[in-house]
């Protein structure tokens, strides 16, 4: 394997074309659109270079744009961050409910489709805090100890998608 370059490749926008600069080999081009500017940068340097093209690295930039674009960039960022968090929530609260897919399907709000992939595989959940246990049968002493779950008592409220709300199922409007 031979070395690898690593260029900087600076655009501007002049009318309707992008002008295409190289400076650490002082070249210069134009393209009509973006999707062109890579293969026809890396061409430029590997003639230039006289180096394959699968072993240019190029950093393209649009000087005039970096702020707009770091705004953007951070906000994906964050958004990450925050889908991080959530997901790690979600473990948590999958982990504590101890609860069948269909009854975290509804206190979560999540459709079938992203709880499963936060449910731990059947058999493998142990008994522990907030496993729900079976009721004793309506005749048996012990049935008149247990009271109807909290979320049965509170109005149902559904989201577009049919599911129970958060903010409903914690008692808010």
């Amino acid at each position: 394997m031979g070395p690898h370059y690593e260029f900087q490749v600076l655009l501007h926008r002049i009318g309707r074309w992008w002008a295409v600069d190289i400076p650490r080999l002082d070249l210069h081009s134009q393209c009509r659109t973006l999707d062109r500017v890579e293969d026809l940068a890396r061409g430029l340097v590997a003639e230039a270079v006289g180096a394959p093209p699968e072993m240019i690295t190029l950093d393209i930039l649009v000087p005039e744009l970096v702020p707009l674009l770091d705004s953007v960039v951070e906000a994906r960022r964050r958004r990450a961050a925050a889908v991080a968090a959530e997901n790690q929530a979600i473990v948590a609260a999958v982990h504590e409910l101890h609860m069948s897919q269909g009854d975290v399907e509804r206190l979560l709000g999540m459709p079938p489709s992203e709880v499963v992939r936060f449910m731990p595989p059947r058999g493998s959940s142990p008994v522990g805090p907030g496993q729900l246990t079976p009721l004793p049968a309506s005749g048996s002493a012990a049935a008149g100890r247990h009271s109807c779950s909290p979320l049965a008592a509170r109005p149902r409220t559904a989201t577009t998608s049919g599911e129970l709300s958060v903010p409903a199922l914690l008692g808010h409007p």
